[in-house]
């Protein structure tokens, strides 16, 4: 009996060691599958009158061409400076919309990331107290613009604090 005692001790050790070494690598290919963008803020544009949003949800924008983007997105005149302009050769360009209000929310990008041929924009939408109190005498179009670097995927997923908001799924030509 002790001799099948001590074999059985013998086997399981490297089984278990074998199951750690595999929990461990398919946890690296998980966490290397996920690829984090950089990303620039684009300033300067106004949403177009009669660009496709959708009504009271965000709207998710998704541009590889400068043709589609100028359709939908104008520079805006009335400020001192200059737009952001992308160039389109090295970057793609993705727009948020937020619902037209005249208490117009606090916006930034946390993370911008690919995993599994989709890509994810997360971003923090947070009430300007001030604005709760007296809010602006016109309706505003809250929105982001944001380039960054040419990705082939298959859809883009939109998430605003924490809990997926909206999927587009990429378009055939």
């Amino acid at each position: 009996m002790p001799f099948f005692a001590s074999l059985q001790h013998r086997l399981r050790v490297p089984f278990l060691s074998a199951f750690l070494i595999a929990c461990l690598f398919l946890i690296s290919l998980v966490a290397l599958a996920q690829v984090t963008l950089k990303y620039r803020m684009l300033n300067g544009y106004f949403l177009s009158n009669d660009a496709p949003v959708n009504k009271g949800k965000p709207t998710l924008f998704v541009f590889e061409q400068a043709e589609t983007f100028e359709k939908v997105f104008k520079p805006a005149t009335t400020m001192s400076k200059r737009p952001d302009v992308p160039n389109f050769n090295k970057e793609m360009v993705v727009g948020i919309a937020l619902p037209a209000t005249n208490k117009p929310p606090k916006l930034s990008i946390s993370r911008v990331f690919v995993q599994d041929s989709v890509m994810t924009i997360r971003y923090i939408r947070m009430a300007d107290t001030t604005l709760n109190k007296t809010p602006l005498s016109f309706t505003t179009q809250p929105m982001l613009l944001v380039a960054l670097p040419i990705q082939s995927v298959l859809s883009t997923r939109l998430v605003e604090n924490g809990k997926v908001v909206l999927t587009l799924k990429k378009q055939d030509d």
